[in-house]
């Protein structure tokens, strides 16, 4: 027995697709989907603890940073305005001299009012003061 091999010629042969076996393909690559989002979002918030947790610990140092030149400047402030220290400026640089009992004016609270505010009313306010009002605080405090 000889046997011929011949190719097969189906040339007018069309294969369909197959339905069942598409929706089966696509569902097989479908289904690691929802495993894979819940996996990136806990690795997501497991960096972002860690990313939150390095950024506190930032914010502390510096605030502590901050909170040490805070008491490093209200000592020097403290050093600065003590009175001793200012009548030893004004003496030793400006050449201020303690005043003579007779240079001395005293100036009453009501000198610097206006003429709108009757004298009652400014009496009404409190008790006299002498010398002239305080400065306004700086956005310093000082």
């Amino acid at each position: 027995m000889y046997t011929v091999r011949r190719p097969v010629e189906n040339v007018y042969l069309v294969r369909e697709p197959d339905r069942r076996r598409t929706r089966e393909l696509l569902a097989l690559l479908l289904s690691p989907l929802p495993p894979m989002a819940v996996l990136f979002a806990a690795i997501w918030t497991n960096l972002e603890t860690f990313r939150l947790g390095y950024q506190i610990e930032r914010l502390q140092k510096q605030k502590e940073t901050l909170e040490e030149r805070q008491r490093q400047l209200e000592m020097e402030r403290a050093r600065v305005s003590a009175l001793s220290r200012v009548e030893n400026v004004a003496r030793e640089r400006l050449g201020l001299v303690t005043p003579h009992p007779e240079q001395v004016v005293f100036v009453k609270d009501g000198s610097f009012q206006t003429t709108s505010r009757p004298a009652a009313a400014a009496k009404a306010t409190g008790p006299e003061m002498q010398g002239p009002p305080a400065p306004d605080r700086t956005e310093e405090g000082f």
